[in-house]
This record gives structure tokens, C-alpha cells and sequence, in this order.
């Protein structure tokens, strides 16, 4: 059966689980009894299309000048890292074909696959990589940033041999390298405007698949790289992504076929329950361990009056935060205690200083601020900017917003698009509120640290954007960030965590439920990497053929 393999890409909506339903009851091909029931279903089989649909359009294809979700879950098959990131937070080989660590923890050589080739032919080697970590993730990467001044030196004995030395031991340092260091080609961006080399829409990478076209407002489609370095892969022919913005519309594509894939953060969580029954769907918890994801109310602290620590504290106790979990997030998470989610148990603190729902108390905070209120009860106005395709958070603005007023804070949800929001928070600083998910693992060095750390602030995606400075707080990340003793990094974290929480430097409103769905005619999806949505390169059709055409 060979209807994926002769699909263009224009085409891809057909509703392809009809076309195998009416297959299963021909009897000249009675191994295609059902959708997600396949001949030899365990071995990888080759052929078809994959499609992916996102609620968000990026800007760019360069995921390591941002963390965005979007540009990260359409890129990544283009690119290769070291070494992925395992379920169990353990490296998985990729452009490194092994690795050693010295006793004292403080060298690192990686061996490198011979042979590897970039999309446009051209040699990959060491200095790649090189060039990758030193101009392009400790210079832009919101993470690699703090975490290059941990190391002295990156050195390229030869083309297939690259050696980190660090300046001490690091608990951190494997776990970026694995999470977030895509190597980038060095003929395509030495020398240049990284941030606006016109590579960062038409990519060139080493991975499974290269990029083909972007049709914008529309779709954007992969190719097979038949030159892959990993033998035998990879399996389908192509991945295209749809662009949908609306959440129900998704949904309805994966249900009716159009699209196979759809990850947690385009999941509607009012959907997730009746996407469960769907027995030609797979929902999956499993494969996004590496989150930590919390859902937050930021407040812009170089603006009157979200400076004052009294309105940031009254703010958080005028929210009814079960409320929201209950309306906005259908009861599927529990609430946020502070910056560092439950879910990275080593550094979690139970025992933070919390603000209650509790209105009197919010209002006697603002009289004691000396916010008053006008002859209309009002106190101040504010916008609370949130990104309209993700549901949960735009629903949970709505609710704040109507909040709020109760205690005089005449609040307006302003609905954008992902760019734009990005742009208002991040790069202009020109905002009120902002509701964003944000992760805080696989390790807070690499997802905590950079929302808090004063050395962040600083126009980047996903960075300080509250401008939050403790000298306190710098001093505990810093130490954290830097001792290799797990223990040790635990104690000063929830030490850092009680100070946050004291400050209330932002509004945790609850831990994300991660729920990410696929069409179960697919295989290899959340089977093995710790960051799932960003590591489906070897997927595989499971009506395919078993050899490559």
C-alpha cells in the first residue's frame, strides 16, 4: 500500500485514515486490518508523509537563538546535536559517536561520525561544532549563555575529535549539551548576523531531514536526507507541518486524519479527555519528562506598581487559582508553589511562602501601597498580553482579567500572536501582565535559572523579561548552576525558590499537564527521548514497505 508514498505536499489533507479503512476490508491485503495495527509492527518500515500540526507560525527555523516551542517542534528534524536526551536523562549518540569524561570531571572528548555531510554537501567536522557552542550558543541561546562561563576552552584536536574543558566540575553541563545544542554548519554563518542570516528560513543541517519549501499561512515541508549519516534512516518520506491556528480545528484534523501529530502545547486540554476514547489515537504523558512546565502570570517589575512587592503579592492573592485549573486547564494540573516544578523532585521546595486566594487581603495590600481607588473603584488598569492560539492560557487570562476587577484592577486580555507577544515581552519590554508556559527542567540551570537571573535581562526570547534582580538570587543560581554536588545544588535551589517566592517576583498559577496525541498508524513517537516533540526524526508509517524505494 503505497498511498502516503505519492502524496505532494499540497495534498497532505486527505483524509488518509478512510483510505486504510477501506484497504482493511480488501482481502488481497489483509495485514491492513486497522489503523495502528501493523505487519511487524516493532521493525521500522519505510514510506509516507507525516504531518505535524502547530497552532503557531514562526518567525524563524533557528532553534538555538530561541527556546520557542513552535520553531523547535518544525526544525528539529533538520538538525543533529552531540547526543539526545533519553527518557531517563542519559545521552543517546547522535553526531557523537561516543564520549569520555575525565576523573576530574572536567574534560570532556567527544568522537565524532566520519562522513557526515550538511544538507548542502559540504563536509561537517569539529570546528562545526565549535563554532556552534562558542559564537552561537554562548552568545545568543537563552540557556547557553550563563552556561558557557563554566567553560575554558573548546578545542578541535582533529576533524572528528572535539574536547570541552570546563573551568570545575559541572552537573549541568552533559545535560545541555543533550537538550539544547543543535550544531549549526560554520560555512553558512561565520562571519555574519547570526540573528538575521537568511539560513535561519532556509536551513541547512545534518539531520534526517532537509528543508524543502514554505508555503506561509500555510504548511512547511521536510524532505528525506538520503545522505543521512545513520544507517537506514530515516523512514517516511517527508514531514510537513500545517499551520492551524485554532485549537478545535486542530483537534478535528487529528481526528478526521488530516494530520498525524498535534504536541501538548497546540493540546487543548477541554480535548484531551475525549481524544483518550479514540482508538485510532494515542494520547501520551510519556516523553516530555524533561518539562517541568508551569504555567505563570509575569508582571513587567521595572513598571509602577508591579515594582512594589505588596502589589505583586495582592495580585496573587486576588487569584483563585483552583478556579483556573478547574475552568482553563479541566482539572488535568495542580497548583504552582513557587519557580521550580514538582516534577524535578531534586530541587523542588514544598515549604514556599504562598499568597491564598483571599481578597480582604488583596485589598488591604493595595491601600497599604497606597494604590487608591478612583470615584469608579478603580485602582489602575492593566493588559494582560497572552497568545491566542493556546487555549488554556487565553482562557486563564479571561479568568484573571474578570479577577482582578473585583479588587479594582481594571484588566484587558490582549490576545496576540506568538511573534508578537514575543516581541511586546521579550524584545521591547512594552507589556503589564504576560501568560506564558514556561519550563523549568530537565535541570533549573537550564530552565529556571534564565527567567530569574539578573545577567539575563536582555532582549532575548524567553529570558529575564519580568527584570527581576536580587543579588541574593544571582549569587544562589550562580552556585547552583556551578557545583557539581547534586546535593549541594538542591539545598541552595530551594533556598533560591523561598526568596522568589518571598519577593512573589511573578504569579505561579499551576504545574502544565503535559498531553501530547498521534495518529496510532505511526510508530517510534514518545518511545524514547526525555523531550519527545523535539526528537520524532525516526519516525516510521507502520503500513510502509520494508525496504526504501
Amino acid at each position: 500500500m503505497t498511498k502516503r508514498k505519492t502524496e505532494t505536499a499540497g495534498s497532505v489533507s486527505v483524509n488518509r485514515r478512510a483510505v486504510l479503512q477501506g484497504l482493511a476490508a480488501a482481502a488481497a491485503l489483509p495485514y491492513v486490518a486497522m489503523p495502528g495495527f501493523a505487519r511487524a509492527a516493532d521493525m521500522p518500515l519505510y514510506g509516507g508523509t507525516f504531518v505535524v500540526g502547530s497552532g503557531t507560525e514562526p518567525r524563524h527555523l533557528n532553534q538555538n537563538i530561541t527556546t520557542d516551542s513552535a520553531t523547535k517542534l518544525i526544525s528539529n528534524p533538520i538538525f543533529s546535536k552531540l547526543v539526545g536526551l533519553k527518557s531517563d536523562f542519559t545521552p543517546s549518540a547522535d553526531l557523537a559517536r561516543s564520549w569520555t569524561v575525565s576523573d576530574d570531571g572536567l574534560i570532556y572528548t567527544f568522537k565524532l561520525e566520519e562522513g557526515v555531510t550538511w544538507h548542502d554537501g559540504k563536509p561537517f567536522s569539529s570546528d562545526d561544532v565549535k563554532f556552534t557552542f562558542e559564537k552561537v550558543l554562548f552568545e545568543y541561546h537563552n540557556i547557553g549563555k550563563s552556561l558557557g562561563a563554566f567553560v575554558a576552552s573548546v578545542t578541535t584536536p582533529d576533524a572528528n575529535t572535539v574536547v570541552f574543558t570546563l573551568k570545575s566540575p559541572n552537573d549541568v553541563f552533559m545535560t545541555f549539551v543533550a537538550g539544547q545544542s543543535y550544531i549549526q554548519p560554520k560555512h553558512i554563518y561565520d562571519g555574519t548576523d547570526i540573528m538575521n542570516n537568511p539560513a535561519n528560513l532556509k536551513p541547512i543541517g545534518t539531520g534526517p531531514f532537509k528543508f524543502s519549501q514554505w508555503a506561509r499561512g500555510r504548511e512547511l515541508t521536510l524532505l528525506r536526507n538520503d545522505a543521512y549519516f545513520k544507517k537506514n534512516q530515516p523512514y517516511v518520506e517527508r514531514i510537513v507541518t500545517r499551520f492551524i491556528p485554532e485549537a478545535s480545528a486542530r483537534v478535528r484534523a487529528l481526528e478526521a486524519g488530516e494530520i498525524d501529530y498535534v504536541a501538548y502545547f497546540d493540546l487543548p486540554p477541554s480535548m484531551v479527555a475525549d481524544l483518550q476514547k479514540n482508538a485510532d489515537l494515542t494520547v501520551v504523558s510519556k516523553g516530555h519528562e524533561a518539562w517541568g512546565s508551569i504555567v505563570e502570570l509575569m508582571m513587567n517589575l521595572d513598571k509602577a506598581p508591579y515594582n512594589d512587592v505588596r502589589v505583586r503579592r495582592a495580585i496573587t492573592h486576588a487569584i483563585d487559582r483552583d478556579f483556573i485549573i478547574a475552568k482553563a486547564n479541566y482539572g488535568l494540573s495542580k497548583i504552582a508553589t513557587g519557580p521550580i516544578s514538582s516534577e524535578i523532585a531534586w530541587a523542588y521546595n514544598p515549604d514556599t511562602k504562598q499568597y491564598p486566594f483571599n481578597i480582604a487581603e488583596a485589598n488591604r495590600l493595595l491601600d497599604e501601597a497606597g494604590v487608591a481607588k478612583d470615584g469608579n473603584g478603580i485602582r489602575f488598569k492593566a493588559g494582560i498580553v497572552v497568545t491566542r492560539t493556546i487555549e488554556a492560557n487565553l482562557k486563564a487570562a479571561q479568568i484573571i482579567a474578570e479577577q482582578l476587577k473585583k479588587v479594582g484592577i481594571a484588566a484587558e486580555v490582549l490576545s496576540m500572536d506568538a511573534a508578537t507577544t514575543t516581541e511586546a515581552v521579550y524584545t521591547k519590554r512594552e507589556y503589564d501582565m504576560f501568560i506564558q508556559s514556561l519550563t523549568t527542567g530537565p535541570d533549573p540551570a537550564m530552565g529556571m535559572q534564565r527567567q530569574y537571573i539578573s545577567s539575563n535581562i536582555r532582549p532575548i526570547p524567553f529570558t529575564n523579561g519580568i527584570g527581576y534582580r536580587n543579588p541574593k538570587v544571582d549569587d544562589l543560581l550562580a552556585k547552583a548552576a556551578g557545583d557539581p554536588d547534586r546535593q549541594k545544588r538542591a539545598v541552595l535551589y530551594k533556598e533560591a525558590s523561598a526568596v522568589l517566592c518571598e519577593d512573589a517576583a511573578l504569579v505561579w498559577l499551576y504545574e502544565n499537564a503535559a498531553y501530547s496525541a498521534f495518529n496510532s498508524a505511526f510508530g517510534n513517537l514518545h518511545s524514547w527521548a526525555a523531550e519527545s516533540i523535539y526528537s520524532y526524526g525516526d519516525v516510521f508509517w507502520k503500513e510502509g514497505e520494508s525496504k526504501r524505494s
